[in-house]
């Protein structure tokens, strides 16, 4: 069955939907402009694009039907008129809103396109793996190389600029690189601080391939670790493991949670790890599932996650180690392969 056509079977027979996301236009009809929405209704789906993307969407799409207006919203009311539709409650402005209730019955609906894309098929799940086999490559070859003494700025650039040698289409978001005491920042923006012998290197990173992502962290030591350094690293390191040794088909997101809780609490570093476990990978960086303790639906095969339990102490450094897993018949394929050891950047 093609994506149109599952979303077609939990349609009413006299219901219509309106896709406005453009990540769920894209992931349901493969059209990749900035300017469209998509009227699915049990016997049809209707791409809405204006002439700039005529061309393009003709040889992008599957299963659609296109018609051209510069006001995509313009164009569904014409095609929904006097109907009840679905449309997407987390996507529509106040103001579609308002013209979409002129136009017919809308009725907002909470994610019914997000629930299919969180099970990727083997295609989806090649473009992941390419993604984070490209990325991690790329940051072998950077730490490979001279790190210390540039700037955190640099190091960003860098890695960005090896991601795209290698293959990549573009990063998958802005690159997290923080030294030193900026590593007990979770989510540092890179600044001119150099890289000096002692520092924890945190980065956090990704490549995008044909619209799909990556994510990965690893955090690296300048100069013989201390004992804090490596007391600090153990511990998350023990807890990244019991996470991913966590996820299989049988699990649920609030069973992996658990599990790096537990082992946190084991090694008293549990009160410093103060952000999310994780989340799905995709179309988008953040997308459902999120690992969190009320998440107790189990996780089907096919679903990609990243596990990133991370320690942070203020004015001192951090350490966060992340993958990007999916989840197989047997239990789990790690698709960021590289290295989980201290490694020593000196």
């Amino acid at each position: 069955m093609s994506r149109i056509t599952n979303l077609q079977a939990v349609l009413a027979t006299d219901e219509s939907f309106l896709v406005t996301n453009l990540i769920n236009v894209r992931y349901l009809s493969g059209f990749t402009g900035s300017n469209a929405a998509l009227v699915v209704s049990p016997e049809s789906a209707i791409l809405i694009t204006d002439s700039r993307y005529e061309i393009q969407s003709r040889a992008e799409t599957h299963d659609v039907d296109i018609v051209m207006g510069r006001d995509v919203i313009a164009k569904a009311m014409e095609l929904l008129s006097g109907m009840q539709f679905g449309c997407e409650g987390d996507h529509v402005t106040v103001n579609q809103e308002a013209r979409l209730k002129a136009a017919g019955n809308p009725r907002a609906t909470k994610k019914v396109v997000e629930t299919f894309r969180q099970v990727k098929d083997k295609g989806e799940i090649d473009l992941i793996r390419t993604a984070c086999q490209i990325a991690t490559c790329a940051l072998g070859q950077l730490v490979d190389g001279k790190v210390v003494g540039l700037t955190e700025r640099e190091i960003a650039r860098n890695l960005r600029s090896l991601m795209l040698d290698a293959g990549a289409d573009d990063i998958a978001f802005e690159t997290i690189v923080a030294s030193g005491p900026h590593s007990a920042i979770p989510h540092h923006q890179p600044t001119s601080r150099e890289v000096a012998k002692g520092d924890l290197l945190k980065i956090d990173f990704g490549a995008q391939v044909s619209g799909y992502l990556s994510d990965c962290t690893r955090t690296f030591v300048v100069g013989p670790p201390s004992d804090w350094h490596n007391e600090m690293y153990a511990a998350v390191h023990s807890a990244q493991a019991a996470g991913r040794n966590a996820v299989s088909s049988v699990s649920t997101c609030a069973d992996i949670v658990s599990a790096v809780r537990t082992n946190l609490q084991t090694t008293g570093y549990l009160e410093y790890f103060t952000h999310g476990l994780g989340h799905g990978v995709g179309l988008e960086i953040h997308e459902d599932p999120f690992l969190s303790s009320e998440q107790t639906d189990r996780l089907a095969v096919g679903t990609v996650v990243t596990v990133e339990p991370g320690v942070y102490f203020e004015h001192r450094g951090g350490v966060r180690i992340e993958d990007t897993v999916a989840v197989t018949e047997t239990g789990y394929e790690n698709l960021t392969n590289f290295s989980h050891d201290l490694i020593d950047i000196s």
